[in-house]
């Protein structure tokens, strides 16, 4: 939620009437959320908490695994086309249509940006962008999913993947309904990151709204950064640690920056005057 908290206040700051308008979108489906203070923020893991009910026909969006191939590797791999970016295109088109539906829309736009914003997060995870292929993982090892690790200060983290969904252990975890105590939380992580790496410092990369070149970046870090200096069935060094948080920390910062830009490009059909309406019945 860190990226999305961090898209909140930026659209908030820059375009407070459009920031309203992309709320109440979002808010038409809250009704079928956990959501409590802030539908623009929680919405973010609405995606992921779905999977509990066994929503699976977009499973694949969440990740676009580009292979990163060991030395002496010679296996054969491919990728799913219907991935992350894939998606992403989607629902940009989707919430940039300025054709003037013949029908409620409200479902579409609010189930478009909900996507969007988990997967501009997802998609800056380096390991939701890549999967090793190697004599161990001949198959790929799923974005990490299959590289176990021990890791003694978090013994629920078992995968590389994991290390990395957790921010390499930072932050903790922050799931909706979020309470008071935690939205003064994402406050600070925002604010703290944003002082690390305020737009001014990462402002070249910030300008790059394409989600392919987006994929491609976190697969080179995952090339780079994850994959390196670390086995499976060990322990990541003190050093790997210290490396991932970096990397990760920046990315949360780009990102937060590059999906806030974003959204205010996305500019849809709305009749003037029109509030945006619930398409529930009384």
């Amino acid at each position: 939620m860190i990226i999305a908290r961090i898209a909140h206040e930026e659209i908030k700051a820059k375009d407070p009437k459009y920031h309203a308008t992309i709320t109440k979108e979002i808010e038409l489906l809250k009704e079928f959320a956990q959501e409590e203070i802030n539908p623009f923020v929680e919405s973010a893991v609405w995606a992921d908490d779905n999977k509990a009910i066994a929503w699976g026909a977009f499973s694949n969006w969440h990740f676009v695994d580009t292979p990163v191939i060991a030395e002496g590797f010679e296996g054969e791999y491919e990728v799913d086309n219907a991935n992350a970016t894939w998606a992403i295109y989607e629902m940009r088109k989707t919430l940039k249509n300025m054709n003037k539906p013949k029908f409620n829309s409200g479902l579409a736009l609010s189930f478009a940006w909900r996507y969007l914003i988990h997967l501009v997060g997802d998609i800056h995870q380096p390991l939701h962008a890549s999967a090793l292929y190697s004599d161990q993982f001949p198959h790929g090892d799923r974005g990490g999913n299959s590289f176990k690790i021990t890791y003694p200060a978090d013994k629920q983290v078992k995968n590389l993947h994991a290390l990395w969904d957790s921010c390499v252990d930072q932050y903790g975890s922050i799931w909706a309904p979020v309470s008071d105590e935690e939205w003064n939380l994402l406050g600070k992580y925002s604010d703290d990151i944003k002082s690390e790496y305020p737009r001014s410092r990462v402002n070249k990369r910030v300008k790059v709204l394409d989600e392919r070149e987006w994929a491609k970046e976190s697969n080179k870090i995952a090339t780079e950064v994850v994959y390196a200096d670390i086995e499976p069935n060990t322990t990541p060094s003190e050093e790997y640690i210290t490396r991932g948080r970096e990397v990760v920390n920046e990315q949360l910062a780009v990102a937060g920056y590059r999906l806030a830009d974003l959204m205010l490009q996305l500019r849809h059909y709305v009749s003037e005057g029109e509030e945006v309406e619930s398409f529930m019945t009384e």
